[in-house]
């Protein structure tokens, strides 16, 4: 599963409850036998092992903290006390390598913000006859409409904060599966932070990592985890995941009705539509590359556990039509003031309905052609499809990045 998201600034913000803004933290350094100061535990895998300490009180100062320490916080900040009840947005449970992180989200213009909420409840889970639980639409939608948007469960370093270095004497497998086990307690550590509603959503998910050594909260993690571009934006170039309760639970077909974005104010994942979505049917997102051809698809889908059987994958088709739909771009390259406004606007209007009936609306190609019937039907005097196609961009621009575009008279 895939999805996005997040500069820094002293933080002097550690408020109470969730309508405040801030951050819980404990801190924690993943060093060979030391750390500088707070409340230690120590887990040992074999008597060979070494000691893997981590801190569970905010007894460390933020500046004794190193770049690459593993620390936990709670987004946003919470008081032992507090319920969901009170704040139904809810909070998320993170590790966080160094402390750049939080200051990045602490500088976010109106962090927290509350978490998005539709207009009507438009989906429901239900079990599926051959997926397992599904989300399915309890009312019809169009592009860009909001089916739920939720905080997630759990943030957390893609790969496991630990330095094969440590374990010394152990062959590459050991060290493997010596890691796992080690970051098992630390993943041990971070669910008694949870509240109890919140743990038990998180080990209700499935689990597809039982046979590879993954402890149950690593195998769960591993299972239900989106990509985040979280790392991108503090500099440090770390890949971080999120597991969340609903959104984790979304199927994939790699002809998708809706997408995900996150947003760093709310620290929330939105699910949108990207095309039409009729009632009873089915909600889908995209865990792989929907550009990449069927092969490549199914091999990045491999670690899922499952052969993906929608309409694209099952049809020896797709991928011809595919490479006509990127092909069609080429022309636009010398799309220019002095072209056939007329022949332009009828291709593009062409390669969007074709793009329509084969539910690819998520491909970039799609805004491509938008864009280009747009200024075609500004130059031909068209102004009803021109406004008609700038909202249409608009749409399908803040629904997959969550902006709307600002547009001026071709």
């Amino acid at each position: 599963m895939k999805h996005g998201f997040l500069n820094t600034k002293k933080a002097a913000r550690w408020m109470d409850h969730c309508a405040q803004p801030g951050l819980t933290e404990a801190s924690s350094q993943v060093v060979q036998t030391k750390v500088h100061s707070g409340n230690m535990k120590t887990a040992f895998l074999e008597e060979q092992n070494p000691e893997i300490p981590y801190v569970e009180q905010d007894e460390m100062r933020i500046n004794d903290i190193s770049d690459n320490a593993p620390i936990f916080v709670t987004i946003p900040s919470k008081t032992l006390t507090a319920t969901l009840a009170e704040c139904p947005d809810n909070w998320t449970e993170c590790i966080f390598l160094g402390p750049k992180l939080k200051h990045v989200i602490l500088d976010t213009p109106n962090f927290p913000s509350q978490v998005p909420i539709p207009p009507t409840t438009r989906c429901r889970l239900e079990t599926t006859p051959t997926m397992g639980l599904g989300f399915f639409a309890t009312s019809d939608m169009k592009m860009n409409d909001l089916i739920f948007a939720e905080r997630p469960l759990v943030v957390k370093p893609q790969a496991p904060p630990m330095q094969t270095s440590i374990f010394v004497g152990m062959s590459a497998e050991q060290q493997r599966l010596a890691m796992m086990a080690e970051y098992e307690k630390v993943l041990e550590f971070m669910i008694k932070r949870m509240i109890p509603e919140n743990r038990a959503a998180l080990m209700a998910l499935a689990n597809s990592h039982t046979e590879d050594g993954s402890g149950p909260i690593h195998g769960v993690l591993r299972t239900n985890a989106f990509a985040t571009s979280l790392g991108k934006d503090d500099g440090s170039g770390v890949s971080y995941s999120a597991v969340f309760d609903k959104l984790s639970r979304v199927n994939h077909s790699c002809v998708p009705n809706a997408v995900t974005k996150f947003d760093l104010a709310s620290f929330s994942s939105s699910m949108c539509a990207i095309r039409e979505i009729k009632t009873g049917e089915q909600i889908f997102i995209a865990y792989c590359d929907t550009g990449a051809s069927t092969a490549a698809r199914q091999r990045e889908l491999k670690p899922y556990g499952f052969e993906c059987s929608c309409r694209r994958c099952t049809d020896p088709e797709s991928d011809g039509l595919h490479q006509r739909i990127i092909k069609s771009m080429g022309p636009l390259n010398y799309y220019t003031p002095t072209s056939d406004h007329a022949a332009v606007f009828a291709e593009s209007v062409k390669w969007m309905k074709t793009i329509e009936a084969a539910g690819l609306q998520i491909l970039h190609s799609y805004e491509t052609h938008i864009c280009a019937a747009m200024m075609a039907s500004s130059k031909l005097g068209k102004m009803e499809d021109y406004l008609r196609y700038i909202q249409m961009r608009s749409e399908w621009n803040e629904a997959m990045h969550g902006k709307l575009l600002e547009h001026t008279m071709l």
